[in-house]
């Protein structure tokens, strides 16, 4: 096939990332995170790069019309990807409807107890953003073989400081309000292309 267009979308803690990189490794398809969209155009030192760089050191959220100017031209490249991360918003979701169309959308729904305890557990190696190491642990699943220590490098692991319960019930509830509920309605016309997937593992 030599279009293959798909979305992935779910909160955070739903696996999406974790099965998106192997689908995209399956189907040779470019794994696409607006994450790393908006931090290799903040490296790119361009000038809307350092519009963003502005907005993410104050504090701020980038604008829907940022991210959708990035996310459209990074789909100019490619016509085999996998986003992940995008569109949060419907406005995001309409503005991709008209840049690319879709040929599969999967949802993953997962009951909001079981990502509570997944992103509660969860530890990351200090130098996290170093690129030798990416550590990142889960106390129930994947605990490291030294309590507190990463297994690739050594340095000592943290917990982020939004990853408690009571920030993620909010956390959650957020992304249902503005972002699950809102997609769900506008891609379920598409009857065809529209998988909810439970993922409750």
């Amino acid at each position: 096939m030599e279009n293959l267009r798909i979305l992935f979308i779910g909160p955070a803690g739903a696996g999406k990332g974790t099965q998106a990189a192997k689908l995209a490794e399956e189907f040779k398809l470019e794994h696409i995170s607006t994450g790393d969209l908006i931090r290799t155009e903040i490296k790119s030192e361009s000038a809307l790069g350092k519009e963003v760089k502005a907005i993410v050191e104050r504090g701020e959220l980038v604008s829907d019309d940022i991210v959708n100017e990035i996310v459209k031209s990074k789909l100019k490249t490619t016509n085999r990807f996998l986003l992940d991360g995008y569109p949060r918003t419907l406005e995001q979701a309409k503005f991709l409807a008209e840049v690319s169309p879709l040929d599969y959308i999967f949802a993953l729904n997962v009951r909001k107890e079981i990502l509570v305890e997944r992103l509660s557990g969860r530890r990351m190696c200090s130098k996290t953003q170093d690129p030798n190491c990416k550590g990142m642990f889960h106390v129930l699943f994947t605990p490291p073989k030294i309590e507190g220590l990463c297994d690739l490098c050594g340095s000592e692991l943290y917990q982020r400081k939004d990853d408690n319960p009571e920030i993620i019930e909010r956390r959650l509830n957020t992304y249902e309000a503005e972002t699950g509920l809102p997609l769900s309605q506008f891609y379920n016309k598409y009857k065809l292309k529209y998988l909810a997937l439970k993922n409750n593992l």
